[in-house]
């Protein structure tokens, strides 16, 4: 549990303790960093680098920046592409959490089914200890690595979707995940795909009440109109959540 009151699978990707002081925000993955790996890859390694690059853009243009990016990677051979991804992962230095994440977005949305094994090895990683203790800092290191390994997730599932047995058989063999933020997220995953697996078979006793977690649409979630109710949590009524 972080210093203020949050679980250590808070997505807080982007913040980083400030030497003595208050966490500072940091958007801007490789802008200080050279990082060997992706010259090993040539052309390859240079467009990478170009898509991790724009997962920082901002403006407009942000997107379609990204877009094209994303776009010259997909010219190279997806194996090339899972090579490469695993050799970053691998060399990257565990403090470089943006830096990490954001390798693992660029696999997610390139949607290459020859990544799957590069996937898969960023969920398998096990997730360091804190590195902060309790109180230090409002910023978890375990809360970083959880939202990188669920991102990769979110790649397994959609290559699975895409046809990708591989992918799929990853998702089940985490459902008995260590950690219980990868394993809420690999059955989420699973349902949403309709996979032919026996979820309630799976799963682990005191994790029944994932099969009901459900994903849903920021624009369907009822937002809070009374500030009283921010300000002092439980002095309103409850916020039901929108209908299946």
């Amino acid at each position: 549990m972080s210093s203020d009151g949050r679980g250590d699978d808070i997505p807080r990707v982007g913040q980083q303790p400030g030497p003595d002081g208050p966490d500072q925000d940091v958007f801007s993955p490789l802008g200080i960093r050279e990082f060997g790996f992706a010259g090993a890859f040539g052309e390859l390694g240079a467009a990478f680098l170009g898509a991790l690059r724009a997962t920082g853009a901002v403006g407009e243009s942000a997107e379609a920046e990204y877009q094209r990016a994303l776009d010259v990677v997909r010219g190279y051979p997806a194996e090339d592409v899972d090579r490469l991804a695993r050799s970053g992962w691998e060399e990257l230095p565990e403090e470089a959490y943006l830096d990490r994440w954001a390798l693992v977005q660029v696999l997610t949305d390139l949607r290459l089914a020859g990544t799957a094994d590069a996937l898969a090895a960023v969920v398998a990683t096990p997730v360091p200890p804190e590195r902060y203790p309790e109180g230090a800092h409002r910023y978890s290191t375990v809360g970083q690595e959880t939202v990188i390994r669920t991102t990769a997730v979110e790649g397994l599932a959609r290559l699975a979707a895409d046809g990708s047995t591989g992918a799929l058989d990853t998702l089940v063999r985490h459902v008995d995940d260590d950690r219980r933020g990868v394993r809420a997220a690999c059955v989420l995953a699973l349902r949403e795909l309709a996979a032919p697996v026996d979820l309630p078979g799976l799963i682990r006793s005191e994790d029944a009440d994932l099969l009901e977690v459900r994903r849903y649409d920021v624009r369907d979630v009822p937002q809070v109109t009374r500030v009283d109710h921010i300000r002092y949590p439980g002095a309103g009524a409850d916020v039901r959540p929108p209908p299946p």
